[in-house]
């Protein structure tokens, strides 16, 4: 049977599996959806077999197979909101939880295992509106976050950290589940109703704890894009747009970092934070990595390590052209535009990138490193600047020449980041 979603053009396909609309009813309830009165072509399909379910959609590199209802369902509900802002060129998507406090939104970048969708749900629980625990629409002013109407996920066990009267909430509100994952049929007023337009007040990131008290910190707008970099999904967008599309976002609020390790402790510090806006913020400064440049992994460039001395022979390095550098904060990213790939710098690393705008050997260039940083062990500077320069060059994003006038040679291998 064909079901048509109010919103998205073109109708899915349930092949074998007209009830799974029971489930996507539960886990979509801002969703309106019915049998489709036309026969147009499917933009998603989903077959039912012996085997299982498999998934097929124009987002999905190869079919998506799982031997339940849910699990199904929750692979739907991505190609779901993709169809969907597909066709609101106003509309992008962050990887994220948010949640309605005072009156603006309070964003948790995605991290793995951060602990992002349960806390949505602790807050929930004590009655804050929830736009998401995962993707959250926004417009292209990044200014305002729109909400989807799908109901939150957790994983299953519940951490250690949920207390007592949280893990009662969700028994009173449980909703389908499997082996892995719960949703949760949230009480009436609760969830943000698909559509709902509301302004983003702040970013948080989530650092959760073994132990300790819960202690809300300010982060660098660098952090919290990082993040956003790292746990962005559309990969259909260009590199730079992607860039530039979430550092407009993350520009125009203030961000944080909650350090905690009880469920009821980050709630209740939310809330008691959030209550009064705007925020005013005082920025810190966080101390810049260690490494010049992660989470590479070189593929290794031989003929660039220094001899000791510093002297200026060997061959010069030069900025690749088709690479461009973003700054934000102490932090940076090269964004190539050949392959759509992100690249993370420190501040270290970005001081490199632009002295290499002329022609340095890596002798010249650790030299005038060791310089600005005199107090700093010039072994350890050395040792870092050529394992900087042998991935730079491996990744393609610097070139080497012997010096004389000629065409650059570029490096051997290219990873793709983001």
């Amino acid at each position: 049977m064909l079901v048509q979603f109010e919103g998205i053009s073109r109708p899915i396909e349930l092949v074998g599996c007209a009830h799974l609309q029971g489930c996507l009813a539960d886990v979509l309830p801002g969703w309106r959806f019915a049998e489709a009165a036309s026969k147009a072509e499917p933009v998603i399909r989903i077959l039912h077999r012996d085997d299982g379910y498999r998934l097929e959609s124009p987002w999905l590199a190869e079919p998506f197979h799982d031997d339940t209802d849910v699990g199904t369902v929750c692979a739907l509900v991505l190609d779901l909101i993709a169809a969907y802002v597909a066709e609101r060129p106003s509309l992008f998507c962050l990887h994220c939880a948010a949640v309605e406090l005072a009156g603006r939104l309070v964003v948790f970048p995605s991290s793995y295992h951060g602990g992002k969708s349960t806390l949505v749900a602790r807050l929930a629980a004590a009655g804050v509106p929830v736009y998401t625990d995962d993707v959250l629409a926004v417009t292209n002013a990044g200014d305002r976050g729109v909400a989807l109407g799908v109901a939150p996920r957790l994983r299953l066990p519940l951490p250690r950290g949920a207390g007592r009267p949280f893990r009662a909430f969700v028994a009173r509100h449980r909703g389908r589940s499997n082996r892995r994952y719960l949703y949760l049929n949230l009480p009436p007023g609760t969830l943000a109703p698909h559509g709902r337009q509301t302004p983003i007040g702040g970013f948080v990131l989530l650092d959760r704890q073994p132990n300790g008290a819960a202690e809300l910190v300010p982060a660098t707008r660098g952090q919290v894009l990082q993040r956003m970099i790292v746990q962005h999904f559309a990969r259909s967008v260009a590199a730079t747009e992607i860039v530039d599309r979430l550092r407009g976002v993350v520009e125009q609020v203030p961000c944080f970092s909650l350090r905690y390790a009880r469920l009821d402790d980050a709630a209740a510090l939310l809330q008691d934070r959030f209550t009064a806006w705007p925020l005013v913020v005082h920025e810190e400064k966080v101390p810049a990595r260690e490494r010049g440049i992660v989470p590479w992994q070189g593929a290794g460039a031989g003929g660039i390590r220094p001899r000791s001395g510093g002297t200026a022979g060997g061959p010069h390095f030069q900025q690749n052209p088709a690479v461009a550098l973003h700054a934000v904060d102490d932090d940076f990213f090269l964004v190539d535009p050949r392959d759509q790939s992100i690249y993370h710098l420190n501040l270290v690393g970005a001081g490199l990138w632009r002295l290499l705008g002329e022609p340095s050997t890596a002798a010249q260039a650790i030299a005038v490193l060791r310089a600005a940083f005199p107090s700093a062990d010039p072994e350890r500077i050395e040792g870092d600047m050529t394992v900087l320069l042998r991935d730079l060059l491996a990744n393609d994003l610097i070139v080497a020449h012997d010096g004389a006038a000629g065409p650059c040679r570029p490096g051997a291998s290219r990873v793709a980041g983001g």
